[in-house]
């Protein structure tokens, strides 16, 4: 998971929406809220950069995340007449008052658990927190096995942008490893912060993501008590193809109960 603490984590909150500038998606996650209705609650709500989008659209909207300094960000974007309600706590184990119609996992945050049994726990607290035929949404990154056989030396990407006090931020996303066997990466977010007054700043945040496969996505779904209903792959509602899209965005609705697997028989016939 992504984790940080003190002022780093005080940094990355205050520079993270200008580094996800480029993702062009809250009117596709606007579109799907205004569909399958309120009220909608967001798994992994940041900074709520995709969660002032929604309730400015006038749909009802829950979020919570494990940062306390993403979530005073996203406190200070959102106006008191909103009535978005934020908490505080863990995707792994969350608790929170009221049930919903969709339920939404932006930005590849289930990918942010590294194990099954984590994405399980997350999956059985979100169909919990779902009204009878709910759905839950979730946007993956669509793995490329081209990609993942490369050297991890040659993955970083290096982006640049200018602070609100003038700073110059240069921002270093690399895959450090990677681990096949368990289909994760482990992954550094570094920060070199230069002042106008000369002053700099350096911040390294490491971190592991995994990553799924459509059809193990699915499976995951349907053992945690959930039916495909769509499958995209892109934010303009394209069909999930042979195409080269990044995204692999699956709607699920929550069914009467989870799969139950059948006990199997160690005795064989001869």
């Amino acid at each position: 998971m992504f984790e940080a603490t003190g002022i780093t984590a005080v940094r990355e909150a205050e520079y993270y929406d200008l580094f996800t500038e480029w993702r062009e998606d809250t009117d596709f996650f606007v579109t799907v809220a205004k569909q399958y209705g309120a009220p909608v609650l967001e798994v992994g709500c940041g900074t709520g950069r995709v969660t002032k989008h929604i309730a400015a659209a006038g749909i009802g909207i829950d979020g919570f995340d494990s940062s306390p300094e993403r979530l005073r960000i996203a406190r200070e974007a959102l106006p008191a007449e909103s009535g978005v309600k934020l908490f505080c706590q863990d995707m792994r184990a969350f608790r929170l008052p009221g049930s919903y119609q969709l339920v939404m996992l932006p930005y590849r945050v289930l990918q942010e658990l590294a194990t099954t049994a984590e994405k399980i726990q997350c999956l059985s607290c979100v169909r919990d927190h779902l009204e009878e035929g709910g759905r839950v949404l979730i946007d993956n990154y669509n793995p490329s096995i081209p990609k993942l056989a490369r050297d991890p030396a040659t993955s970083a990407r290096v982006m640049e942008k200018t602070g609100p006090s003038g700073e110059i931020i240069r921002r270093t996303d690399r895959v450090v490893s990677r681990d096949y066997l368990s289909q994760s990466q482990q992954l550094e977010v570094v920060y070199d912060v230069r002042h106008p007054d000369g002053r700099t700043e350096h911040y390294v945040i490491p971190y592991e993501t995994s990553y799924l496969f459509r059809f193990e996505l699915e499976h995951l779904l349907a053992r945690c008590g959930f039916a495909i209903r769509e499958i995209w792959g892109g934010f303009d509602f394209e069909p999930f193809g042979q195409g080269a899209s990044d995204e692999l965005i699956v709607l699920a609705e929550r069914t009467a109960r989870a799969l139950q697997p059948k006990p199997r028989s160690c005795s064989r016939s001869i």
